[in-house]
């Protein structure tokens, strides 16, 4: 029985067979050799896009990190900014509360407030007639000492003078205030009630 596309058993067909085996070897080799450097090509570009791929997200992932970084910066920049202006701050908080313990210390010392009140008076040439404390008053925070004081002197010499007591080291709040002069040639007389403060 004959086979189609089987040659025959016989020497002529053998060698037909090993010569279609050789060409079909060649063409396999040929088309092998195409299939490896097709899957070698492939592999290639495979390769290459997986490391252009991971090239791409680290640069992603660099370029995120330095975005966090520079707004941490930025942020921390602005901590030190509010840092230094609350240091600031509390740097002018301490010299204003020293200066308020000093215009209103815990005790009231008030021998030393007239003395200063004496030598103030002395400086601008103003004759004291009569000083006289008044009962203190007690407040949440303070006590509060008024002083009743009666002098006389020139209106100029007495304006200095009030200027003197509100600008003195000690604070002295006038309370209630009257000039009087009798005629124009006169000195005036001034009536002061001004409170020094204790904590």
């Amino acid at each position: 029985m004959k086979l189609p596309g089987v040659p025959p058993r016989g020497g002529t067909g053998n060698a037909l067979a090993v010569t279609v085996f050789k060409s079909m070897m060649n063409l396999n080799i040929k088309t092998l050799d195409r299939i490896c450097l097709g899957l070698v090509v492939l592999i290639s570009f495979g390769c290459g896009y997986w490391v252009v791929n991971r090239a791409v997200k680290e640069q992603r992932r660099i370029h995120l990190e330095n975005e966090i970084i520079s707004k941490g910066l930025v942020e921390l920049r602005s901590v030190e900014e509010n840092f230094e202006h609350f240091n600031a701050l509390l740097e002018n908080t301490k010299r204003e509360l020293e200066s308020l313990e000093k215009r209103i210390p815990e005790s009231a010392n008030i021998g030393e407030v007239l003395r200063e009140v004496d030598a103030l008076m002395k400086e601008r040439k103003v004759l004291l007639l009569s000083l006289q404390p008044l009962p203190t008053v007690e407040e949440k925070l303070y006590t509060k000492i008024p002083i009743r004081l009666l002098f006389k002197g020139s209106f100029i010499n007495i304006y200095h003078l009030l200027y003197d007591l509100e600008t003195m080291n000690r604070m002295l709040v006038t309370e209630r205030m009257s000039i009087t002069r009798s005629s124009l040639d006169e000195t005036c007389q001034a009536e002061l009630i001004a409170s020094v403060f204790q904590r």
